[in-house]
């Protein structure tokens, strides 16, 4: 998929979102904490993510491992 996160065609890019009420409760981290075991397990050396510099889940993405990579536009970054 050629969007905000693509990288190369080896690279998974993917996004994640929950219902408000379901927010702040680790389910986020959870879920990306799998999906990440799951690629490293099918051999992934780094997947990615577009996020918007503002979303509330920024730091979740840096607490699990990904690091801000580039700033695509004013209001998106690049995770890997």
């Amino acid at each position: 998929m050629n969007d905000y996160g693509h990288i190369d065609d080896m690279t998974p890019s993917f996004a994640i979102s929950l219902y408000k009420e379901y927010r702040g409760i680790g389910i986020g981290t959870a879920l990306m904490k799998e999906m990440l075991c799951i690629l490293k397990q099918r051999g992934y050396k780094q997947i990615s993510l577009a996020v918007q510099k503002a979303n509330y889940a920024v730091e979740m993405y840096k607490k699990v491992g990904f690091v801000i990579s580039i700033v695509i536009i004013e209001s998106h970054a690049q995770v890997v």
